[in-house]
């Protein structure tokens, strides 16, 4: 008896909300039905038919926020549909305040982008070495060039590799680079509390593939950012 007094019920003002239109819904309709003046039959009649399209409409919107609130959780602040706006990730490392993640396949495009130190490209292919003078650690994470799929992943990893080790010789304090050994499988691009994570499919583009902009807090970030932290200890520096 006493775990009867103890027990605590938590309900919803949403479900309150519904019940009190169906619970509406049933006087007014029992009030129709023993009205006895076409005026009130008329004006009741009114009034059900009002309170079932609430109840429709309510529904309607209850179901939208569930949505939501279901994406809420999962602190998503962008589906992308391909990763190739360069613009969009020049912005995203200049925002860098404390460190960077990269999981790639061979960091071709993004040493190109973001990394280019060669004396006739432009400020802004000079980014990541902006934000590494700031204080912002940079870690690069990729696979070994045998577990690469095409000759023209082989190649590009072979120029983004060269490029890697002139940046290390420059910024040896905050910038560094490990291999994993197996076939790619996902992609992580993390800034501060902010990742970008998607899947990697065999001979194709990353640019060319689909990926989520979502908080570190998020559960499904966690589960990328735990793979990438794991990845990282096994793996073997450049």
């Amino acid at each position: 008896m006493k775990r009867i007094f103890g027990l605590t019920l938590k309900i919803r003002v949403t479900f309150l909300v519904f019940l009190g239109l169906v619970f509406l819904s049933i006087i007014v309709y029992i009030w129709f039905k023993n009205s006895s003046t076409t005026s009130s039959a008329t004006i009741l009649g009114s009034l059900f038919a009002g309170i079932i399209v609430a109840i429709i409409q309510f529904i309607i919107a209850w179901q939208d926020y569930s949505s939501t609130e279901k994406l809420h959780e999962l602190r998503l602040i962008q589906v992308l549909l391909n990763r190739d706006k360069r613009d969009f990730y020049e912005a995203f490392i200049r925002s860098a305040k404390k460190k960077i993640d990269m999981m790639g396949v061979t960091g071709s495009r993004f040493m190109d982008h973001f990394a280019n130190n060669d004396s006739n490209a432009p400020e802004n292919a000079k980014v990541l070495m902006q934000v590494m003078s700031r204080g912002v650690d940079v870690r690069i994470l990729l696979p070994k060039s045998e577990f690469l799929s095409s000759d023209e992943e082989k190649r590009n990893e072979k120029n983004a590799c060269s490029r890697i080790k002139n940046i290390l010789s420059q910024y040896p304090n905050k910038f560094q680079v490990k291999y994993f050994s197996h076939v790619p499988g996902h992609s992580v691009f993390m800034v501060d509390d902010e990742c970008i994570v998607g899947p990697v499919f065999p001979e194709v583009s990353s640019k060319f593939t689909p990926a989520l902009y979502l908080k570190n807090s998020s559960p499904f970030a966690e589960k990328y950012l735990d793979y990438f932290n794991k990845e990282w200890e096994n793996a073997e520096s450049i």
